[in-house]
């Protein structure tokens, strides 16, 4: 069996038993992974012979080592899945589906990095921040020092990367053109951004 394989398998069934606190049945495998019955049946066979599952009256658990590395796949899953929304604001679905390719060929040295990177980078807000006073650049005024928070505007995020737009990086509001456009000061540079971008860069003022 292929390790990406395996791996979500594995995944699949840590979900279920953590959400059902229960064995796991193979339709509801099936069903998680959106697989044929013949297929999930035969996998989850090799898994038990492998020695990751258990099985018993035709329900499945996770062995020692395959709670150990579905654990593992998780955590990669839900880092990339971070650092894919919350650092270059990609849609949740879109990074959803990057993570679980991604998380079959990073290795857990790279994840480690990368989450401390997050933590350095991205501390977390406040519970509820985003849904109770989420603000955008074009709410504050001309002078005002700000930190972004998040990025939302997909397919533009590399542009913002390169002009050094990201988040926890702080920026000043230096102009509000007439046409709603924003000049912001960003590592000792101006840069003018469109109303609709401005609109998708999420800020809290920080003096």
């Amino acid at each position: 069996m292929h390790s990406s394989i395996r791996e979500d398998y594995l995944e699949a069934i840590l979900r279920i038993t953590s959400a059902g606190n229960a064995p796991a049945t193979s339709g509801d495998v099936a069903r998680e992974l959106q697989a044929d019955a013949a297929t999930v049946e035969r996998n989850i066979a090799a898994l038990v012979m492998e020695g990751y599952l258990t099985e018993h009256d035709g329900r499945f658990d996770l062995t020692e080592s395959g709670r150990e590395l579905a654990g593992r796949v998780t955590r990669k899953h839900q880092v990339l899945q971070c650092f894919l929304t919350e650092m270059l604001g990609i849609d949740e679905d879109a990074a959803s589906r990057e993570a679980c390719t991604l998380e079959h060929e990073i290795s857990d040295e790279t994840i480690d990095r990368l989450s401390s990177y997050i933590d350095r980078h991205h501390p977390p807000a406040p519970p509820g921040w985003r849904w109770r006073a989420a603000s955008t650049l074009l709410d504050f005024n001309e002078g005002d020092m700000l930190r972004v928070i998040r990025i939302r505007a997909p397919g533009r995020n590399r542009r913002l990367m390169h002009l050094g737009i990201l988040p926890g990086e702080q920026v000043q509001i230096r102009r509000k053109l007439r046409n709603h456009a924003v000049v912001v000061r960003v590592k000792g540079c101006d840069v003018a951004i469109s109303p609709e971008i401005a609109a998708s860069i999420l800020v809290e003022k920080t003096g």
